[in-house]
């Protein structure tokens, strides 16, 4: 049987019809099976509970040996004693996207000027008191400080902040004026910002994305296909809560959607972070921020017989809740 991927027709103004130019094909000996319409193997009574579990590639033999599982978590903020709960599952092949992930850390700069003397000794002492649980002691620390400040001590920061000007040039003309310019090219000087690079916390929470092309082998697949589908798309979006809305198919709230699990699997075992010397790496749960589907198929459209797409390319994005630590790091993430 010859099965064509691309046909490239044009318009025959003489002919006054459509004229093919060219042609893609390949020819295929296999066997053949009618794919059934998804909604008519679904119907009504999709099931979205713990018993949700759907494959891709499906009935491989032995299996594959680097795959995802991506179980769903009922609603974790959930009051209810189904909270953290599996609401199914749905396993997938290792795509090549699946292999990457990064780590940030907000680092700034910041200009001290003459408040520079507030991050020696004594900011020192109150970091120092702190760190070891003794809050009297950073609070003592800390009144040494306001005293600097204040200028009842011999160690005064306003009166370094003045010092720090130019021969009182530059303080009767601001550095960012003209004026200011002026003299800092005549004299050769500026004001010492006295910039200091401060840890200013996580950069932020790991995203993963992902991207997978299911293409149905059988009508068995098609239907796995399917519901894989409809499985992240429902699981990714919030439920109606309790009260009267402003009409009659609204709720005054939400509830939260479900969680992910993600969990990779390297020849068959999971990556669980108990070997240090595997680089690969672990995820916190997951909220699904994007979903995203194609019916296209290399850039084509193209149908079977019973208006079902060739392919179906599923991307998602997904954030993970929790912050990293130096114990996360070590124990696999």
């Amino acid at each position: 049987m010859r099965i064509y991927t691309e046909v490239v027709w044009s318009w025959d103004d003489e002919k006054g019809e459509l004229v093919k130019e060219s042609s893609k094909f390949y020819d295929y000996e296999g066997p053949l099976t009618l794919a059934q319409h998804p909604t008519e193997m679904t119907g009504a009574n999709y099931n979205t509970g713990a018993s949700d579990n759907f494959v891709y590639p499906k009935n491989t033999n032995p299996g594959l040996p680097h795959y995802i599982t991506f179980i769903a978590k009922r609603s974790y903020t959930s009051t209810t004693s189904t909270r953290g709960t599996s609401n199914g599952e749905v396993v997938l092949y290792m795509p090549p996207d699946a292999l990457k992930t990064s780590y940030s850390q907000g680092i700034g700069d910041v200009e001290m000027g003459g408040f520079i003397t507030l991050a020696g000794s004594n900011m020192g002492d109150v970091g120092a008191q702190m760190a070891a649980g003794n809050m009297s002691g950073a609070a003592a620390a800390a009144t040494v400080i306001k005293d600097n400040v204040a200028g009842k001590d011999t160690v005064n920061v306003v009166k370094d902040m003045g010092k720090a000007l130019v021969g009182g040039a530059l303080k009767k003309f601001g550095a960012g004026t003209q004026g200011g310019q002026a003299v800092s090219k005549a004299t050769g000087q500026i004001l010492n910002p006295h910039k200091a690079v401060v840890y200013q916390g996580p950069g932020g929470f790991r995203t993963f994305s992902y991207t997978f092309v299911l293409v149905p082998k059988s009508a068995d697949e098609a239907k796995e296909i399917f519901n894989i589908v409809k499985f992240f798309k429902k699981r990714m979006h919030p439920g109606t809560g309790t009260g009267a809305g402003i009409n009659n198919v609204s709720s005054v709230t939400l509830t939260y959607p479900d969680e992910f699990e993600i969990k990779y699997y390297v020849n068959n075992k999971l990556v669980d972070g108990s070997d240090s010397t595997k680089p690969l790496f672990k995820i916190h749960n997951c909220f699904m921020e994007s979903f995203a589907t194609d019916y296209t198929t290399s850039s084509l459209v193209s149908f079977l017989d019973d208006d079902q797409p060739l392919t179906t390319t599923i991307s998602m994005s997904f954030k993970e809740t929790q912050l990293l630590t130096k114990a996360d790091i070590d124990a696999g993430y």
